[in-house]
């Protein structure tokens, strides 16, 4: 089951959260159907960029320890500029993964089907726990704690590229969901 919270929803993207709410389960049971388990999976719907940058980096922030204020400062800036034109993003959390998924970047319903589908194939991607290591320990990198050999940041860049090809590749399953 996907938990699911909203923060900042404006008037005008109820009607989409609404339908992202009824529909998650179902969402989260073609992806586990498609490619096995899930881990848990928070879900939080909103309509304002700055809440999917800080809740995202926030979340992965707090488990790599060591990072320096000024780290933190610097994250969060980036992502609030990366998120500008994102619908949705997939970060560890304390307990599985979390999606935010920003309201304001999804036209229609159809479009939160596939935003859903697609952020839970990253959901699943990341619940293995090597995978969830190696993503902790490339977060340790990205923020100065710890450092990985050239090769090593290289491979799991290539990964990422692949879950990506993997998760957009995913998304037809969401043509099974009620729009």
């Amino acid at each position: 089951m996907v938990a699911i919270t909203e923060e900042r929803v404006g008037f005008r993207n109820r009607g989409l959260a609404r339908h992202a709410r009824q529909i998650a389960d179902a969402a989260a049971d073609l992806v586990r159907y498609q490619f096995g388990s899930l881990p848990h999976i928070h879900l939080l719907l909103t309509a304002d960029t700055n809440t999917v940058a800080e809740a995202a980096a926030r979340s992965e922030l707090a488990l790599v320890d060591g990072v320096t204020k000024s780290a933190v400062n610097k994250e969060l800036r980036l992502a609030r500029r990366k998120a500008r034109g994102i619908a949705g993003v997939t970060v560890l959390a304390e307990v599985g993964v979390l999606v935010v998924a920003n309201l304001a970047n999804v036209p229609d319903k159809a479009a939160v089907n596939q935003l859903l589908v697609h952020e839970f194939t990253h959901g699943h991607q990341l619940g293995d726990p090597a995978s969830r290591q190696q993503q902790l320990d490339f977060c340790a990198h990205a923020y100065g704690v710890a450092r990985l050999p050239r090769r090593t940041v290289r491979q799991i860049e290539v990964l990422i590229d692949q879950r990506e090809d993997q998760a957009y590749a995913a998304e037809r399953l969401a043509t099974q969901l009620p729009a």
